[in-house]
């Protein structure tokens, strides 16, 4: 199940039951999948209109309605950043999100833990740090979560770095039956989507410290970038003695410009659709990803997998070095065989930031209890 899906299924979870709603109506029919109810998502419908023009002398029913429509529909019909703005920066822009937000500080406490969930939800879909840690902090203490809370718990402690808790909350769900690749499948649909499967296995094999705050929200761009083999190895003959006629010496890679997306103590490179999703952590002197793709069908059907591990030139300012290695396995060959081909590059780059939003820490003001 994709990333969205899901969320979608949850989002409207723990409603009212005031069947006379206009918006909870439109809220069930959108959860339920109901093509007729996808006219309510254009721009000017009148049920989106009734969401937005929600005030807080409403009810507090309404307004919770109201700000739960607003974010399935924003799931649903996703967000235009226009020619103007960054990903980064309409991300954190989303009027819809915003307008849910401010409904759901004004509920008190019978709302309290819908409140906080949905709250952490709009934290983590508006990109916003101080939001995320905030609605975190209420519900990542609690005893016994749903499955909705469990799941943006685990996203949102890997972007707060919170990196025990992110291998708590994984396995909690995998012992629960969730297949985590439906978060690989979601990244690979999506290339600015977090893989969060991969970022897992990251912080499992590779324990990052814990990271400085202020954290921030950021993108960078890899303006330049070189490559040359350091190793090659495998089992599978053919496929070795390819990768071992590649240059030895250094080569200029001619796609360059590259985005790299950090989003507090996370990471995510964006190298295009023909390359498996990566995403890791970042700190000041380590970058490390992971990600992989499978292809089904033919004599090279099996998984290919990247690892990225980097770090800082302090010789040079904004170079990283490092090791870039990729990972093939076959699938017609035994679970026992090494890989295929294994292939160790080394790397450099230079990465300039493109834009940042640091958290203010302390976060907003929280919602009234």
């Amino acid at each position: 199940m994709r990333l969205v899906a899901f969320l979608c299924v949850t989002a409207a979870l723990g409603v009212s039951a005031q069947e006379t709603s206009p918006i909870l109506a439109s809220l069930r029919k959108l959860q339920a999948g109901d093509a007729s109810a996808r006219k309510d998502l254009h721009a000017g419908s009148p049920v989106r209109a009734a969401a937005m023009a929600t005030g807080s002398a409403a009810d507090e029913a309404t307004r919770f309605e109201a700000a739960s429509w607003l974010w399935q529909a924003n799931l649903l019909g996703g967000f235009s950043y226009g020619s103007d703005r960054s990903y980064l920066q309409a991300s954190r822009q989303q009027p819809d999100l915003l307008k849910a937000w401010s409904l759901l500080e004004t509920l008190g406490a019978a709302k309290a833990r819908e409140r906080d969930a949905l709250l952490l939800e709009l934290g983590w879909r508006l990109l916003d740090l101080d939001r995320m840690r905030l609605a975190y902090e209420r519900i990542s203490t609690r005893s016994h979560m749903d499955i909705r809370e469990l799941t943006h718990c685990f996203m949102v402690s890997m972007h707060l770095g919170d990196w025990g808790a992110a291998k708590a909350f994984g396995q909690e769900l995998e012992s629960r039956g969730a297949n985590l690749a439906g978060f690989h499948q979601a990244a690979e649909h999506n290339l600015t989507t977090f893989d969060y499967e991969s970022l897992l296995s990251a912080i499992r094999g590779q324990m990052p410290p814990i990271p400085a705050k202020p954290l921030a929200v950021a993108s960078w761009g890899i303006t330049k970038w070189r490559v040359r083999v350091k190793e090659v190895g495998g089992s599978h003959r053919d496929l070795v003695r390819m990768a071992s006629g590649w240059p030895r010496t250094w080569t200029d890679k001619p796609d360059a410009m590259t985005q790299l997306l950090q989003v507090g103590a996370a990471a995510h490179w964006i190298e295009g659709a023909a390359q498996p999703p990566v995403s890791g952590f970042l700190s000041p002197d380590r970058l490390y990803m992971v990600g992989y793709r499978e292809t089904k069908g033919g004599q090279d059907a099996g998984t290919q997998m990247q690892v990225w591990d980097m770090r800082p030139d302090p010789t040079q300012p904004h170079r990283w070095k490092g090791l870039n290695t990729l990972i093939a396995r076959l699938a017609s060959a035994p679970d026992n065989k090494p890989p295929a081909f294994i292939v160790t590059f080394d790397t450099e780059w230079d990465m300039q930031l493109v834009e940042s939003f640091p958290e203010t820490h302390p976060p907003v003001a929280p919602p009234g209890s």
